[in-house]
């Protein structure tokens, strides 16, 4: 597949069919993420691969307490429908880590969020690479990050970047409209 198809082809998915996802698969897809850049190359990311059981329930309910939140505090409306079904179907759940004290020499400059930013970078190769092999993904966030790093058992200080379910599409997603972008020349806002 061409690299501009692989991009087009790409989106979040929220239904998952049954077909299971190899460990070879996960290999390939967790080697694409690793090829992501970083500050000073720290690579400051790490993973957890989750088929099921406990794991997968304590996400879910920690992805639901976030919803209640949400929603006790007057959030969208659109939340209250909002359903996490698609984290029991997704055969893999890849949670992505980011080390911040990996994140290179921002912090000598107001630039604190490098390992994040490169965590967030191998979250993108991730689920390019998924796309390219067939597979959805989502990059879900929606959790509060400290109470899932902690129910995971990840060492204190680690951030979550992401929890990515993944597997093969169940149906057609289409791909939502693109906006256009805003783009200045110079300096913000000049034409």
């Amino acid at each position: 597949m061409e690299f501009q198809q692989v991009l087009k082809s790409r989106r979040s998915v929220r239904a998952f069919s049954d077909d299971p996802v190899s460990d070879e698969t996960v290999a390939a897809l967790i080697e694409a993420a690793t090829w992501a850049p970083s500050p000073l190359h720290l690579q400051p990311w790490s993973f957890v691969v989750v088929r099921g059981g406990e794991a997968k329930a304590k996400i879910k309910a920690l992805c639901e307490q976030a919803k209640q939140a949400v929603i006790a505090a007057d959030g969208p409306d659109w939340v209250k429908k909002y359903g996490f079904d698609f984290l029991d179907q997704a055969p893999v759940l890849i949670v992505v880590f980011s080390n911040p004290n990996k994140g290179g020499l921002g912090g000598y400059f107001n630039q604190p969020l490098g390992a994040l930013q490169g965590s967030s970078a191998a979250v993108q190769n991730l689920m390019l690479a998924a796309a390219e092999q067939g597979l959805g993904s989502l990059w879900l966030t929606f959790f509060d990050p400290e109470a899932l790093a902690a129910a995971l058992g990840a060492p204190e200080g680690l951030e979550v970047a992401g929890v990515i379910p993944l597997g093969v599409p169940a149906g057609e997603v289409k791909a939502p409209p693109r906006k256009a972008p805003k783009v200045f020349s110079e300096a913000y806002g000049q034409e």
